[in-house]
């Protein structure tokens, strides 16, 4: 069990099982965010489970996202996407246990800003990459 939480821990999570992929995502919704990208894991939406804190999660969903950015309204802590139909997609910002994975690949690289160079030798996706779910 992979435990997480916010800042100021009203949002709890669990996540049962392991993470299918800890990614480096480069959408501009994760640039604002947190910065030039934001690692995140993406699993079973199963498997994943709030335990608390679901009357403080702030949602933003832009008209042309796919995704929903979560947030804590009390503490400002991004969550990720934490209910994305069959998938979640949390920020590894937000774990408090190690999810005994590490990170593979980049994704939407098409949108890095020009300045960002991706040094490292890990997988590179233009877009999404949805690891077998």
């Amino acid at each position: 069990m992979i435990k997480g939480s916010c800042l100021c821990g009203k949002v709890r999570f669990e996540i049962s099982g392991t993470p299918s992929s800890l990614s480096y995502c480069h959408c501009s919704r994760c640039r604002k965010a947190a910065g030039v990208f934001s690692a995140v894991v993406i699993g079973k939406a199963d498997d994943f489970h709030l335990r608390s804190g679901d009357d403080v999660i702030g949602r933003y969903s832009g008209p042309d996202s796919k995704f929903e950015r979560c947030f804590c309204k009390e503490c400002g802590t991004s969550l990720g996407d934490m209910s994305s139909g069959s998938i979640y997609v949390v920020a590894a910002s937000a774990l408090d246990d190690d999810p005994k994975i590490r990170p593979s690949l980049h994704i939407h690289t098409a949108s890095k800003p020009d300045w960002y160079e991706i040094t490292d030798e890990l997988r590179k996706f233009e877009g999404d990459y949805i690891a077998d779910q």
